[in-house]
């Protein structure tokens, strides 16, 4: 048990070539500082470069990718990540940096503390948020859904950066059904649903590329949320 990784942190890509080759440097230098990690690259099929730098960084030490052929969406990535992590604490990020890495630390830190789940909030005291306006708007309306179907107490649902107890990341990995962009809904969702309580922790948050949300995409988002609804409330029947 010695020998198992401290922290695993999942790199969730797809089509991400241009991030992967600029940031991996940066977050695998950082990583360092905390001795015993494993970083995994958890590929989704694209259909640029970014599977072959992806590759090429893999051969570092304790760097590990998951590669997929075809694409099962940001949420499926990430569950592949959890059920072959061995950290004692595992967290994802994305890996454009909108959340800058200074905190990871205070994530682990939280964690290290008792904190079940820990999750980056851009939308309580003391956070600080850099966001255009259609993105600002989309994603309050978003929160707003959540916490009214769900009734939960999470500011944040979305947020690319989250830190979870080995446990309960491995729970989450079973029961959590989505496999797209309603993966990080549905695991807050869940977690409560076991009596964990998400904690939210403010962050700097930095715009770094235009949304690819669509028309479709809401949607889904909408779909997706009446769906987990109704599961909710037949698995109480």
């Amino acid at each position: 048990m010695n020998n198992e990784p401290k922290i695993s942190l999942i790199l969730p890509v797809y089509n991400e070539c241009y991030n992967l080759k600029e940031n991996f440097p940066k977050i695998y230098s950082y990583l360092k500082k905390f001795g015993n990690f494993e970083i995994i690259i958890a590929e989704d099929g694209s259909v640029d470069c970014t599977k072959r730098v992806a590759e090429r960084y893999s051969r570092l030490n304790n760097v590990i990718l998951i590669s997929k052929k075809e694409r099962m969406g940001k949420g499926g990535a990430i569950k592949n990540g959890f059920k072959i992590a061995r950290g004692q604490i595992i967290g994802f990020i994305d890996i454009d940096l909108a959340v800058p890495l200074k905190h990871i630390d205070e994530a682990i830190s939280l964690i290290k503390s008792g904190k079940k789940f820990v999750i980056a909030s851009r939308y309580i005291k003391g956070a600080n948020a850099d966001r255009n306006k259609k993105r600002l708007f989309m994603s309050i309306m978003f929160n707003l859904l959540i916490r009214v179907l769900f009734n939960t107490k999470v500011k944040d649902h979305q947020c690319g950066f989250k830190f979870i107890d080995r446990d309960l990341a491995k729970k989450l990995a079973k029961i959590v059904k989505d496999n797209s962009w309603f993966f990080d809904a549905e695991m807050i969702i869940r977690a409560e649903r076991l009596g964990i309580m998400p904690y939210e922790m403010p962050v700097e948050w930095h715009e770094r590329r235009e949304t690819k949300l669509k028309r479709l995409d809401i949607l889904y988002f909408l779909r997706s949320a009446l769906k987990l609804k109704l599961d909710l409330i037949k698995s109480k029947s």
